[in-house]
């Protein structure tokens, strides 16, 4: 490396003006780095929903679920397949695993769907996934809602999916408008005309045809056969039969209006109880800011010339809002990281210019890690910036400064210095980076939700290692060399810290062996009895700075009554101050994008700045008043309170809606539902345990009307003129479209009102025979009421019924594991199984991984230490950095209060390498003293002087660069903060027992002869 530092020096000039010009490079392409909030952990999942209106759940499955999980069975990657069927939808999810890209798992179901058949023209249809929603807005105007919802449908909706990104934008709320013909049953009798007659005729009067083109003289003419209805007039126009050589109309035995699609849900904004609502949802590989950017300028460009005057978009959630909060505190977490390391190192060395110098190289060596994932197409996000800690960056071009002002007292500031430091440590550093991405190997070996959350910013904090590594040896020593002629004396602080140390020194230094090794055994059983008792968590929850709601009322409510329960919640919600803004939804929408019924309830409740609050002193406490108010006016009601983004990606881990689950499988729909109520009552009692429900999959009410086949033949009718009476009398029948332009409108049969609405009437409603006469449909059908299934959920091809439940304690290992005791004792009856997912399971399959990653480090770790130092005494030595980095670790989070999560992992792995390398500095120092002559014990005692300041500093300004990220609060801060914990107290603890058990140990370090 001399040839090397010979050549920068030589050139310096050139090296600071080309780091400068890097730096501006790097500074161009963060234009087109994209930025998310938080990463996304869901695998690649594909959800089909199928309309199959009328039909109930069992006939859902029957008829459409199963043959299409048969159909989708087999499918590379394919990992999970979960499925819901319920009244008139079903609703599939293909898991996959997260080495398939998304592009092929959704093409690989796309082949599978086009093989399948399915009845009655059913048609599966591949729906985004809700984990790419990133806005939600409402039309408002002067218009009506059914106005509103088909500008929504055929304006908004179409535009906004040619913005950037998006995939989707789903639709909810307001009135879907049809045109209505509305038979009178009397007039049916009157002219002898069947309900299928009436259906049959309005689907043949709706039609257009081509015919072959034809010449006329010298011109070319194309025939159209037009036919197509175009409004009411011919609708009431349209031919249904012939009496008495008189055609009857429409408009002769019923009445053509325009009306709406039975609701299947409403919306709410906070004082407007009924809104139209548009959920915009991007791609899964979309960039979320130039996407963001690209929906906004659709948005104005619709609210300033293409919507009506009095019709304007208003968004109420927006991602982008997030991300920008987001922006801001990595912005000031970094800018203050960055003043605390340039203090940690002017406090230790005493000199501005090298302190500025020093602490220059972390926002430098960050540009440029951010620039090259700009250039490799990457994402960042709040944790893979606020996660990275700057004092760590720092440590390399510290380390070699530090070296170079102790090399200025002997050889003078310049040339021979910078070569002396560049011999003696430049190889360490250079070397440190393979070290610490060694340590990263069970970080890179995490699987699934983990390895989405953590990689990126591991693969940031390697980028900016690398490039401070590639400054430190080109703009640093260039930098060095020009400007700076340090000072050659300590500061008053570093002389006594140094005094205090050569005190101490001089006892530790001279421990006998059976000292230091029942020191180390302590520490370790010290180390391993913290960790035990800390609790195990998966990952910190983010707050979203929102909180999101469900409530489910009881299985047989009705949508109207949801509806009215949902405004009196809506005003609850109000009522506290700290609430900006509440968005309620009951029901599911009309395109069956959520899989739920009428007794559903949510609510997206947007939070005002913490900095305003005033009675609640976070959002727990919030949470918790909201939970009390809300089941004191509802008690017998199922209440969720999650976040807005975690509940759809609680959905997607566990397959149904809910942070952990208990799923007992098995064929008896009762008895599923016997055993669910077992294992609720006996969650409801472990501590720590909150909103346990069951899904229930038993008690929605069935009005059934059976046909009798055997009467049905006697008065010549068949099957579908009956089933055409009931569809057309209790929910309205499909004849045909009506085209307006580029929309579409159903044209719906129905009979008046009263007679669906009275269920002593359906009985009498008439059945019109093939000679004329008529007949009541109780003569030709059993009509009764029953109780059946309302929801039938399936996981790889079996039944289960979900239990859902929230661990609200910070241990959710330990808090499962005693639910898991009390459960354990429900008897399962032959061919019934249990299965527990959710955080928990994702947590035990991370662990699981990480102790062979985990090993696999550490051999491949001891194997590299082993190689440097051709010794098995030394690499030991060495080693000996994991158990300090261990014990300081744990300690750090058991005063911090923090329990032992993957995010704590993930920072006990980047504070090895550090913890190494300082050894390693030491023990070089140490073999230096010994081939000059010196006795272990002395050569001991000068390399911990020697390198006494290198350590507490590299120590300290690690600490130092994540303490703004330990301290901070709000919106993200959580997945981090165990990490920051784990870097900040663990450095120091490890750096102290560095400095105090080292030198000790050094005496038994192999020395070979140059």
């Amino acid at each position: 490396m001399r040839r090397w530092t010979n050549f920068i020096i030589d050139n310096a000039l050139l090296f600071l003006i080309l780091g400068v010009v890097v730096f501006a490079l790097c500074t161009l392409f963060l234009k087109n780095l994209n930025i998310e909030a938080f990463p996304d952990p869901s695998p690649p999942v594909i959800e089909i929903v199928t309309i199959y209106p009328g039909r109930s759940a069992e006939e859902v499955e029957r008829q459409i679920t199963v043959p299409l999980e048969i159909s989708l069975a087999g499918m590379r990657g394919l990992h999970r397949i979960n499925s819901i069927s319920l009244y008139g939808l079903s609703d599939i999810k293909c898991t996959f695993s997260y080495d398939i890209p998304y592009i092929q798992a959704r093409q690989e179901v796309i082949n599978r769907l086009s093989t399948v058949v399915l009845p009655d023209n059913a048609s599966p249809q591949i729906i985004p996934n809700p984990m790419g929603e990133v806005m939600r807005y409402v039309l408002v105007g002067s218009r009506d809602l059914m106005e509103l919802r088909t500008l929504q449908d055929w304006v908004v909706a179409r535009y906004l999916k040619t913005a950037e990104g998006v995939e989707d934008v789903s639709s909810y709320g307001g009135f879907i408008k049809a045109y209505v013909v509305e038979v009178k049953p009397e007039n049916l009798i009157k002219y002898k005309i069947s309900l299928s007659d009436v259906i049959q005729a309005i689907t043949n009067a709706n039609v257009n045809v081509g015919g072959r083109a034809i010449d006329f003289g010298s011109q070319y003419f194309l025939i159209r056969g037009v036919g197509l209805i175009r409004d009411l007039k011919d609708i009431e126009n349209v031919v249904v039969a012939y009496r008495n050589n008189t055609p009857v109309l429409i408009k002769d035995i019923g009445q053509v209006r325009i009306d709406n699609i039975p609701r299947t849900g409403i919306v709410g904004l906070n004082r407007n109880d009924d809104a139209v609502m548009g959920i915009v949802i991007l791609r899964r590989d979309a960039k979320s800011i130039p996407s963001i950017r690209s929906i906004k300028e659709k948005i104005e460009e619709l609210n300033s010339h293409i919507l009506p005057k009095d019709v304007k978009v208003f968004p109420f959630y927006q991602r982008g809002k997030l991300i920008d909060t987001v922006i801001h505190k990595v912005s000031e977490i970094a800018f203050v990281g960055i003043i605390l390391v340039l203090i940690s190192i002017f406090v230790f060395i005493g000199d501005i210019r090298v302190a500025f110098l020093v602490a220059l190289t972390v926002p430098m060596s960050l540009v440029i890690a951010l620039g090259v994932m700009a250039l490799r197409g990457e994402s960042a996000n709040f944790l893979s910036i606020a996660a990275i800690d700057f004092g760590i960056i720092a440590d390399i071009p510290l380390l070699f400064v530090e070296n170079y002002l102790r090399n200025t007292r002997e050889y003078s500031a310049g040339r021979r210095s910078l070569l002396q430091s560049t011999q003696e440590v430049g190889w360490l550093l250079v070397l440190s980076v393979l070290l610490v991405g060694i340590c990263f190997i069970p970080v890179f070996l995490m699987e699934g939700a983990e390895k989405r959350i953590f990689a990126p910013m591991v693969r940031t904090y390697l980028y900016a290692i690398g490039a401070s590594i590639a400054i430190t040896f080109t703009f640093l020593i260039a930098a060095l060399a020009l400007f700076v002629k340090p000072k050659s004396d300590e500061t008053h602080l570093v002389k006594l810290l140094e005094r205090l140390y050569d005190k101490v020194i001089e006892k530790l230094v001279k421990l006998k062996g059976r000292w230091i090794a029942m020191y180390l055994i302590g520490l370790c059983l010290v180390s391993f009895l913290i960790l035990k008792n800390l609790g195990l968590e998966f990952i910190p929850k983010m707050d979203e700075g929102n909180i999101y709601m469900r409530i489910i009322f009881p299985y047989s409510i009705s949508l109207s009554q949801t509806y009215q329960n949902a405004k009196e919640v809506r005003d609850i919600l109000l009522s506290f101050p700290e609430i900006k803004t509440v968005e309620f939804q009951v029901g599911r929408p009309e395109d069956g994008t959520d899989p739920t019924g009428p007794f559903n309830s949510e609510y997206f409740i947007d939070l005002k700045p913490y900095s305003e609050w005033k009675r609640f002193k976070d959002k727990v406490d919030l949470e918790e008043a909201i939970r009390e108010k809300v089941r004191k006016l509802f008690p017998n009601a199922d209440v969720n309170i999650s976040q807005y983004i975690q509940d759809n990606l609680d959905e997607v881990m566990t397959g149904v809606k809910g942070e952990n689950a208990v799923k007992i499988f098995g064929d008896n729909l009762y008895k599923l539902d016997k055993l669910a109520d077992e294992v609720e009552e006996k969650l409801k009692k472990v501590e720590g345990i909150e909103d346990v429900g069951v899904f229930r999959e038993i008690g929605q009410p069935n009005l059934v009307i059976e046909a009798d086949r055997e009467r049905l033949a006697a008065y010549g009718l068949s099957v579908e003129q009956l089933m055409d009476t009931v569809s057309a009398a209790l929910g309205g029948k499909e004849a045909t479209q009506v085209i307006e332009g580029d929309k579409r409108f159903s044209l719906l049969v129905i009979l008046p009102e009263d007679l669906r609405q009275n269920p002593s009437k359906i009985g009498d409603i008439p059945i019109i025979l093939p000679n004329g006469s008529y007949v009541s449909l109780s003569s030709v059908a059993k009509v009764y009421f029953t109780t059946g299934a309302s929801f039938i959920y399936r996981e790889n091809y079996k039944r289960y019924i979900p239990i859902k439940f929230s661990v609200v304690s910070k241990d959710l290992a330990g808090t499962v594991k005693k639910a898991q005791e009390k459960v354990k004792h429900v008897k399962l009856p032959e061919g019934y199984f249990m299965e527990w997912s959710g955080q928990f399971k994702s947590l035990v399959e991370a662990l699981r991984r990480f102790v062979f990653s985990g090993v696999l480090a550490l051999f491949i770790l001891s194997a590299f230490l082993y190689i440097l130092n051709r010794s098995v005494r030394n690499t030991l030595i060495a080693m000996s950095g994991v158990l300090f980095s261990l014990f300081g670790g744990a300690v750090s989070l058991f005063v911090a209060n923090f329990p032992l999560s993957l995010s704590a992992i993930v920072g006990f792995v980047s504070i090895l390498g550090l913890s190494i390398l300082n050894i390693s500095f030491m023990m070089t120092a140490y073999k230096e003293q010994v081939l000059n002559g010196l006795s272990p014990v002395e050569s001991a005692k000068r390399a911990a002087k020697e390198k006494f300041r290198a350590v507490l500093l590299s120590c300290f300004t690690a600490s130092m660069g994540l303490l703004p990220t330990t301290l901070s609060k709000g919106v993200g801060s959580q997945i981090q903060k165990p990490l920051a914990v784990v870097v900040v107290g663990g450095m120091l603890i490890s750096g102290g027992l560095i400095l105090l058990v080292v030198p000790s140990l050094l005496r038994y370090t192999h020395v070979e002869e140059r």
